[in-house]
């Protein structure tokens, strides 16, 4: 091999080097399953009611859940699934044994 194919073989492995990495991490991402339920994380009722109980928790407030921001009954349970999951987790987050 010339010393111009061996230079042209450096440029080019060190080209492909950030897709190659890119690659892999995408692909180990890809195949993590997900947490959560993705029905949940997109509708609104759920996703509103987890901010306000995970706000309520961080603030030290007492479970207050409004439901009645919601009409239908199936939004209402959405809600509160919500709410109960984002206070469970602020205040795991607030607990001494995950403060380091």
């Amino acid at each position: 091999m010339t010393a111009k194919a061996k230079s042209l073989s450096v440029v080019l492995a060190i080209l492909a080097a950030p897709w190659g990495v890119a690659t892999v991490g995408l692909a180990g991402r890809a195949s993590r399953p997900r947490q959560g339920n993705p029905v949940q994380e997109t509708d609104g009722a759920y996703r509103d009611g987890f901010f306000w109980g995970e706000s309520d928790a961080r603030q030290g407030r007492t479970v207050r859940m409004s439901i009645g921001r919601w009409n239908g009954e199936k939004d209402r349970a959405s809600f509160k699934a919500g709410y109960e999951k984002g206070y469970r987790e602020a205040l795991n987050l607030r607990s001494p044994q995950h403060r380091h």
